[in-house]
């Protein structure tokens, strides 16, 4: 096997490696490949081997660097992949050393690109990989895109190939993260040209279903796929040792890999890259996004047409829709089901009539509940999700017939039984309390209440707890109010001070006055069945006398005046008001309360809309989840693209 290396100095003495990245050219043909590639080596499967990799081969690098402008040695290697990658897909009879020595080809040029990255743009990228000897303007960087593509979606997936799929979706993902920075920069990017509408797009559907299938069938790929083959010892060399001697170390200090989970969610990620770029362009369409809103359900008997040509494949919803209810407390996952919910109609109506919502609901609380343990982005997703649930008639009625025993991850008080839309009302009330306290987040706020507001018409039988924390916020906000009044009375202070003052006012104003239209379509549509919100309106009727004295409250605040005095004349002739009778009194009032003196005011009817640019937010939002949650590493400096336009 050749002498073990005992450090990552030795591998610039290894005579293939030193061919490569040396002053003499080597040609496609040259047989040193066979030698170069038949390596044994833990190929790196986290962010911090791969970083220990790149950083432990700077100097070769840099002696690459120096000599491949003459001898283009890189354009070999990459033509010597291209001929092996035809050559594979063609054969399903390969063997597994030459699928292994493939992957070991490939590998090599991830760590080249993992270094060029840092120093160079697509175009000087696409220059240096160019056919300089043929007509053909296509470079060897866009047919090294097709190949990748076609490589995951012509050879199965199985423990032979696995380490090839996922070198596959990795190094996709360095060129479209240096393709992403042309394209945000010029609104130009020859890769992305032919993986959205040239040669890369014949497959988008097929490659769209084959990274959804990875990521939601969670398919078996244990860690033992993804290291050295056990055909591959007997022609192990000595670059090969010497690179993992240098793996070794750093997997062994390393914690588990989870490879398992780890393949599914670096398939959702190149999904998610693929889909949210070139979203809004002019000049042609993004056929994976198409694909990925319009797949329809491999389960439902009637066969629907596809709205796109590339909406070419089915997809068992049910298992998708487990998947993403067992995992929104990643926030690739949620991404994914924002995208669906937003955009893929079929699938949104799947997930309103389905019988098992509150496992969803359920999920997208929790992460509300975490509040500050979380992203912010993160944190507006769930929240935006809910609102995009809450715009079905069905969904809102639906929640309050489902019972909720017990969440144990709700921890601010025991909640023994309480339906699944009286659970989210306290959620969204909590997170509205948090923030208007913490951050004066109005975007945040703004979505809190548009869900409730949306919900409002609906609530019936609500937890009293429910109640109490919804009148106890209109308290709370009504005193915050107040002070803020008092401090932009006094002479004392400053004009920034008193400029964000007028703007924590008008916060907490608007705030408060869609909380009251909240209360007064609950009364206008469910008076009937809401007694414990009215037991905690009058509980809290004081809060009623400050507000009707604003002219900003005034008329919604009537409507609660009509409703509060008429059920507080009624408890103020019981002999003995305790809770039983008061709640009862309540009851029978109901029945004969005076609707037609109630004001009508417009339903509240809120409707998610994305911002005019959503690619400001959501390109830098998923390039931030690829460094933060990928395999891969780069120079942090490079993953800056577009977050000066970054918004909320």
């Amino acid at each position: 096997m050749g002498a073990q290396c005992s450090s990552i100095a030795n591998l610039s003495n290894n005579e293939q490696l030193f061919q490569l990245c040396g002053s003499i050219p080597l040609t496609a043909n040259d047989p040193a490949w066979n030698q170069l590639f038949s390596f044994n080596l833990q190929i790196p499967l986290s962010n911090s081997e791969n970083h220990e990799f790149v950083e432990g081969t700077a100097q070769l690098f840099q002696l690459l660097e120096s000599n491949n402008q003459a001898t283009r040695n890189t354009s070999s290697l990459l033509r010597v992949f291209l001929a092996r990658a035809t050559e594979l897909k063609a054969s399903a009879q390969c063997d597994k050393i030459f699928i292994w020595q493939t992957c070991n080809a490939l590998f090599i040029l991830r760590i080249i690109f993992s270094h060029w990255i840092r120093l160079e743009k697509e175009a000087v990228l696409i220059k240096k990989f160019s056919f300089q000897e043929e007509s053909s303007c296509e470079s060897l960087l866009e047919n090294l895109a097709v190949q990748l593509v076609e490589i995951l979606v012509d050879v199965p997936l199985r423990e032979e190939t696995a380490l090839l799929h996922r070198e596959c979706i990795q190094t996709l993902m360095l060129l479209l993260f240096v393709a992403a920075s042309s394209y945000l920069t010029n609104n130009k990017s020859i890769i992305f040209k032919c993986l959205m509408h040239g040669p890369g797009a014949l497959h988008a559907g097929l490659l769209t279903r084959t990274l959804l299938q990875h990521y939601c069938q969670q398919q078996p790929v244990p860690v033992r796929w993804l290291r050295k083959p056990e055909q591959g010892g007997s022609i192990v060399l000595g670059l090969a040792t010497g690179i993992w001697s240098l793996l070794s170390r750093s997997s062994s200090s390393a914690e588990p890999v989870d490879a398992l989970s780890d393949f599914a969610y670096q398939s959702l990620l190149l999904l998610l890259v693929l889909t949210n770029h070139c979203s809004m362009e002019k000049n042609w369409s993004n056929p994976y996004r198409q694909a990925l809103l319009s797949f329809t359900d491999s389960q439902d008997p009637v066969q629907v047409s596809p709205v796109h040509p590339s909406a070419c494949f089915r997809l068992d919803y049910s298992v998708l829709y487990s998947t993403l209810c067992d995992r929104l407390g990643d926030e690739r996952t949620t991404l994914l089901l924002y995208m669906l919910l937003h955009q893929h109609q079929q699938f949104r109506n799947y997930v309103y009539t389905h019988a098992d919502i509150q496992r969803m609901v359920i999920a997208l609380l929790q992460e509300l509940f975490k509040g500050d343990d979380e992203g912010s982005h993160h944190l507006y997703m769930s929240l935006i999700i809910l609102l995009l649930l809450s715009e079905d008639e069905g969904f809102n009625a639906n929640i309050h017939n489902v019972i909720i025993r017990n969440p144990l991850w709700y921890t601010d008080r025991v909640l023994n039984e309480i339906s699944l839309g009286g659970l989210a009302v306290v959620v969204i009330t909590r997170t509205i309390q948090r923030n208007i306290v913490k951050a004066s987040d109005k975007y945040l706020h703004t979505n809190c209440l548009a869900t409730l507001a949306n919900m409002a018409a609906y609530f019936r039988r609500l937890h009293p707890y429910t109640c109490e924390r919804l009148v106890s916020l209109l308290c709370t906000l009504n005193k915050r109010r107040i002070r803020v009044v008092q401090q932009l009375k006094s002479s004392d202070v400053e004009s920034t001070s008193r400029e964000q003052l007028e703007q924590d006012l008008s916060i907490l104003e608007e705030v408060l006055r869609m909380l009251l239209e909240i209360l007064n379509a609950a009364f206008t549509h469910q008076l009937g069945c809401n007694q414990n919100l009215i037991y905690s309106v009058l509980h809290k009727k004081e809060v009623l006398d400050v507000l009707r004295r604003h002219p900003a409250f005034q008329d919604i605040v009537a409507n609660l005046d009509t409703v509060s005095n008429y059920f507080s004349n009624r408890i103020s002739q019981l002999s003995e008001p305790g809770v039983n009778e008061i709640l009862h009194s309540i009851q029978l009032g109901c029945v004969d309360f005076p609707k037609d003196q109630l004001k009508k005011f417009p339903e509240l009817k809120f409707r998610y809309v994305e911002e005019d640019q959503p690619e400001e937010f959501f390109i830098p939002y998923v390039w931030s989840m690829v460094q933060s949650t990928s395999a891969l590493c780069w120079s942090n400096d490079n993953m800056t693209m577009g977050s000066e336009n970054e918004a909320k």
